[in-house]
Parts: structure tokens; sequence; C-alpha cells
């Protein structure tokens, strides 16, 4: 395995908006074990991503044209390499939620304040509720071999963790694939390709906290690859910064005037590659999305 920092997020139609981040915990933008809670934006899920390429917070049911359908829902394999201080956690899982699609298609968009590619949420969001149902038992496979099945407790899924599920795991490249044997939601089945994994992060995530002043822009850079990108920083108690793109040019800058909203100490940062591929079923929109993330500690000064 090249490196263990790499996710899976299978999102069929994510339901919080990009930037509603979980403003009130600061450390969670990049934890893989957060899986099973879709209502989380910095579980494995919901990485933060604001654009269309798997994240959940485009639908494309109400804004594309297209009919809506009967129901959406995420099943996420998320792998996270996350540093805090002289701490390394390595972890995959993978969760999964279904929802009956509401009357009018779900909201997208920032829900905040929004300066370019960047949107800052501020704490204390609720996020709304949806009716669960289910798409029967899931199996998920890396190419041929299986490495983890979830049934669902009525239209709840518990979820899976590579500390309790040794077979949960893979490696960049290889073909994921995920199939349900439907319920309320209709039978689905799809593949899509490991993403590669994130590489020479600058400033580097490591056991040193990443500096960033609330005066001026902060930019972040890395070997450009193939996929989405999302920056995400959060600090506690004081709300979340996403940053988005729908394509991977190495590079992205967080506008020292969201930063302002944040207060000195103690923050976190996460970023995150994601590609994805279309398994739609007839009655819920389906998109698989492997992403690559990592996170760490970060500092804000003025």
């Amino acid at each position: 395995m090249k490196s263990l920092n790499l996710a899976l997020v299978v999102v069929l139609v994510a339901f919080t908006p990009a930037c509603s981040g979980d403003g009130n915990n600061g450390n969670d933008g990049g934890n893989g074990n957060d899986s099973g809670n879709t209502n989380d934006s910095g579980n494995g899920n919901d990485s933060g991503n604001g654009n269309d390429s798997g994240n959940g917070n485009d639908s494309g049911n109400g804004d594309s044209g297209a009919p809506m359908k009967a129901n959406f829902g995420s099943v996420s394999f998320t792998q996270t390499e996350t540093k805090i201080g002289q701490t390394t956690t390595e972890s995959y899982g993978a969760g999964a939620s279904f929802f009956e699609t509401p009357d009018g298609g779900v909201a997208s968009g920032c829900s905040g304040t929004q300066s370019g590619s960047c949107c800052y949420v501020p704490p204390g969001g609720t996020a709304p509720t949806f009716t669960a149902v289910s798409a029967g038992g899931i199996t998920l496979k890396d190419g041929t071999t299986t490495i983890g099945t979830m049934t669902p407790n009525g239209t709840t899924y518990t979820a899976l963790s590579s500390l309790t599920t040794s077979s949960l795991k893979w490696n960049a490249g290889d073909t994921l694939n995920v199939s349900a044997a439907g319920d309320t939601v209709h039978a689905f089945n799809g593949n899509v390709t490991a993403v590669a994994v994130l590489e020479n992060l600058n400033p580097a995530f490591g056991a040193t906290a990443i500096d960033i002043s609330k005066s001026t822009d902060f930019t972040e850079t890395w070997t450009a690859g193939t996929g989405a990108i999302t920056l995400v920083v959060s600090q506690q108690n004081h709300g979340t910064i996403t940053c988005s793109s729908a394509t991977d040019s190495g590079t992205m800058t967080v506008p020292h005037a969201l930063l302002g909203n944040f207060n000195t100490g103690a923050a976190t940062i996460s970023l995150t590659r994601e590609i994805s591929a279309d398994a739609s079923s007839d009655n819920a929109t389906v998109t698989l999305t492997s992403g690559n993330s990592q996170a760490a500690q970060a500092n804000v000064g003025q």
C-alpha cells in the first residue's frame, strides 16, 4: 500500500449544505471513524466538499431540470490520516444512510458567508432532518473480494470500522464496488476507482501545528492530481470555513476576510481529493466517490 491516507466516499446525494460544517467541533475535520453520521460535515460521509462531484450538497434533484427521485442517501468508505500533536491516527470506516427526498428537493449552496470558492458558517447551525429509509443489505468489495457488509436494523445502518473489521482496507487504484440488495431504495450496483493519495503538502501536515494568520490569506499547495478538492479549516465554537474546487490544480487559498471570524488559538485543517462515478438506481440518485483525506492541527494567530 503506497499510503494509508485513502478514502472512498460513496454518496447517493448528501443532504447537508457544503458549507454547513460542524463548527462546534474543531477536531472532527477528517475523522474517518465518524462515517456513520452523515449530518456531520467533518465526518467521513461529508468532507465538506461544496462542488458537485459526489458531494451530497448537490443532489441533482431540483437544480438540474431533471425530475426528482423519491430517495437519496449515502454510503461512505473513509480512510483518513489525522495528525494532532505527536499523535497520528489512521483509520478506515464505512457507513450508510438513506432518506426520502423532501418536497422541493435538497437545498444546496453556502448557508453562511461566501468569498470566492470558500464559505464560512458560524457555529450553532442545525442540520435538516429527513425520514430514513432502507436500501437493504449492502456489500462492499475491493475488486472481487468482499471487505465488509452492512445490514440495516430497520432503517439504521451500524457504521463499520477497520478497528473491528480488519478486512475493511484498500489501495489507491483499486476498483471499489458497492451493491445494495434493495428495499425502499431499490437495488443498485456500481464501481469507482480509488483516488490517488495527496502528496507533497505545503505547509506539511505533521506533528507541528500549521500556522494560519487571521490577517493574511492562507494558501495550501500539493502535487496536483485528478479530482475535486476540499479544504476545511474549523475552530471550536467559532465556525468552519470550507473551500472547494471541481478540479485539482494543486493549490487552494483561504481568504483572510473569512479567517477573521476565528479567534487566535487552536484549530484543525483537512484536505480531501475526490473523484466520482454514477451508480443511480431507478428511484434514488447514487454517486460513488473515492476520496483521499489528511487532517492536522492548526494554530490561528493575528
